[in-house]
């Protein structure tokens, strides 16, 4: 038997029943009442729903249930609103919806129709679709198809498609129930592709905040590992940064954390890390290094603007790498010795942007073949067990101490996967961690 295509062209095949009465129970007509308990459940999915495909889902099997469709399909128009892009459909065959994942506005189907004039396409029969939509296969089950413009804030945003088996299903009784439940999916569907790009943009942001590759500095292995504090629209305000000197010699590495979230993060971070390169090529001190980040932070005029730092200046030799460190307020690195011993580094010193005169310290130390040095940020340590409460405290220590990795990657993965398992996947704050490893 040939199938049939609905209103996106999609050959249909069997659908989970809905939980509704279907086109082929020769209905009645529902009810106000139902229909607005059928309403107020779509209105619900889609009031907590935030990426375009959360909000997809919600309308082709909430809104489907609704109306009592057997099949449903979501396109949402391109950004060049010439193409309409398949979102998430149900009842549907695989193989035809990866064929129609894309159409054009100007195609001969019923959701390119309704899309492109803003009113509803009704195809109430089988031979009233091969008439309007010759290329369109149909079979000899009968099927009715509906296809409705979504609309936010006034202009056309995508198109949305049910179809029923049956020639006379109970919600073409009622077409403007159909047409309230498009009108709530592509409201929702408007703020959703702006929540989607608006993270799309905070992502890209985030990106250019943090080195895209860092360089290879001779004799160590170093991993990085940046975890936001979930996968909204919010930038990050943990960063890292390892870079050449002015010197060509020496290497500087930074971790840390800016106050705040969002746009003032994000341009608090830039200027961190613009000022950290820029007073390495004027100084050899890390200390000195923190005190002009300082008077750059306060000289910015904006209240609540502060950080915590740790930079470091790399000098590699023969067999051996060494480390200059300067703690702003960070938390004090780990190191693990060839014995296998952890124990923490540096001496804590004024958070950056705090006060007019700070204190900085600097400590030495070497890193040779079987010793390792972690730095992160608060976001590791902070997070918190969902069957007892408890803080994490040593655990990086811990895994440090008993891990076996022979790479610094490998190594910045356990101590990641370690702290993200004890905190059940949830993330009280960004997270920010950096794998110093001999090689």
């Amino acid at each position: 038997m040939v199938k049939s295509r609905g209103m996106s062209g999609l050959p249909t095949q069997p659908a989970p029943a809905p939980a509704y009465p279907s086109a082929g129970a020769a209905a009645e007509t529902p009810g106000a009442a139902d229909r607005l308990a059928r309403l107020q459940a779509v209105t619900a999915r889609l009031a907590r729903a935030q990426t375009v495909a959360e909000v997809a889902r919600v309308a082709v099997t909430t809104g489907a249930n609704a109306v009592g469709a057997d099949a449903a399909v979501i396109a949402s128009l391109t950004p060049d609103r010439r193409m309409l892009h398949v979102q998430d459909t149900v009842g549907y065959d695989d193989a035809a919806v990866a064929a129609y994942a894309t159409f054009g506005l100007d195609d001969a189907l019923p959701a390119a129709d309704a899309a492109r004039t803003g009113e509803p396409v009704v195809i109430a029969s089988d031979r009233e679709l091969r008439e309007r939509y010759p290329n369109l296969t149909t079979t000899d089950e009968e099927r009715v198809h509906v296809a409705l413009p979504l609309f936010g804030h006034g202009r056309t945003v995508g198109a949305l498609g049910f179809s029923w088996v049956g020639s006379q299903p109970a919600a073409l009784g009622d077409l403007s129930f159909l047409e309230t439940v498009a009108q709530q999916v592509g409201s929702t569907l408007d703020r959703a592709r702006l929540y989607d790009a608006s993270i799309e943009t905070a992502q890209t942001l985030q990106r250019t905040l943090l080195p895209a590759q860092l360089p290879v500095v001779p004799g160590l292995e170093i991993a990085a590992r940046y975890q936001p504090l979930d996968d909204s629209a919010v930038v990050g305000g943990d960063f890292y940064d390892v870079f050449r000197r002015g010197d060509q010699q020496t290497y500087g590495l930074s971790i840390g954390d800016v106050s705040g979230k969002g746009v003032e993060a994000a341009s608090l971070t830039a200027l961190a890390r613009h000022t950290i390169r820029a007073a390495s090529r004027r100084s050899g001190s890390p200390a000195s290094v923190l005190a002009d980040l300082n008077d750059a932070v306060l000289a910015d005029d904006r209240q609540d603007r502060y950080m915590t730092v740790a930079h470091l200046v790399l000098r590699p030799e023969q067999m051996v790498t060494h480390v200059t460190l300067s703690l702003g307020g960070h938390p004090l690195p780990l190191l693990r010795t060839a014995d296998r011993a952890v124990r923490t580094v540096g001496r804590p010193g004024t958070a950056v942007g705090l006060l007019d005169r700070g204190q900085w310290h600097e400590d030495n130390l070497s890193l040779a073949a079987g010793n390792v040095l972690v730095l992160y940020t608060d976001g590791l340590t902070d997070v918190r067990s969902p069957e007892t409460g408890e803080l994490a405290g040593d655990l990086l220590a811990d895994v440090l101490a008993a891990s076996d990795a022979t790479d610094a990657e490998t190594l910045a993965d356990e101590l990641l996967n370690a702290v993200l398992a004890f905190a059940g996947g949830a993330r009280r704050d960004d997270m920010a961690l950096l794998v110093l490893y001999p090689a």
